[in-house]
């Protein structure tokens, strides 16, 4: 099993690889079956073979991560995690987009606009930049869309919620979405009208700003 320890773990960018097996010196060739000895195959093949100088700041920095992991306070934050999205992607839902898959049971929602005419993953990855909300552009299953042009927009609500929003607060993120995206509709259909929108694009943003400051960055 895979994954990364920054995004829902919270730590630095890293990432962990996990199986079954014996765990021996990754200096000398293992004997026996692949399977029971996986663990140091994986090993031998990241370091030396495609890894240079650990950084030791950044294994701490995991090991801090994973022991946060184990805390109340992680399970409640992962428990909101889901709510959160789950949230959003009703609230989507209900103002007529379509969802990959109809909704989430993770951390991530992924809009779909193969069907509409005016939108795609990359228009609204760049309106929504606009007005200070990042996301990510997406190929969907059996996109029409090349890569570059997809259509599909990830979204994911671990970084949001470790700020301290709750469902009420993603109902006025998704509400802030979709006045981006029908700012981007309206600003298409008025092309080439140079810079129709960018004051209502403006305007919008100060408002995102102004609701983010209630959630500062922990730390920060």
């Amino acid at each position: 099993m895979m994954t990364t320890t920054h995004k829902s773990l919270r730590g630095p960018r890293g990432a962990l690889i996990l199986s079954k097996g014996i765990v021996s010196n990754p200096l000398k060739k293992p004997e026996g079956s692949v399977i029971e000895n996986l663990p140091t195959i994986i090993d031998r093949a990241v370091f030396p073979g495609t890894q240079g100088g650990p950084h030791m700041n950044t294994i701490a920095a995991i090991a801090v991560a994973l022991l946060e992991a184990q805390t109340p306070a992680f399970k409640e934050y992962a428990t909101q995690v889901l709510k959160n999205a789950k949230v959003m992607a009703e609230e989507f839902s209900k103002r007529g987009y379509k969802l990959v898959t109809g909704g989430t049971d993770n951390h991530m929602i992924v809009l779909d606009f193969s069907t509409q005419e005016n939108l795609d993953g990359s228009i609204s990855e760049k309106a929504l930049d606009k007005i200070g909300i990042s996301t990510s552009k997406s190929t969907i299953p059996d996109d029409p869309n090349p890569p570059f042009r997809p259509s599909g927009l990830r979204i994911g609500t671990p970084a949001m919620t470790t700020r301290g929003v709750k469902e009420d607060d993603m109902r006025t993120i998704v509400d802030f979405m979709d006045q981006a995206f029908k700012i981007a509709i309206q600003e298409k259909n008025a092309s080439p009208v140079q810079g129709y929108g960018e004051e209502t694009f403006a305007s919008l943003r100060q408002q995102v700003i102004t609701f983010a400051k209630k959630f500062p960055v922990p730390g920060v």
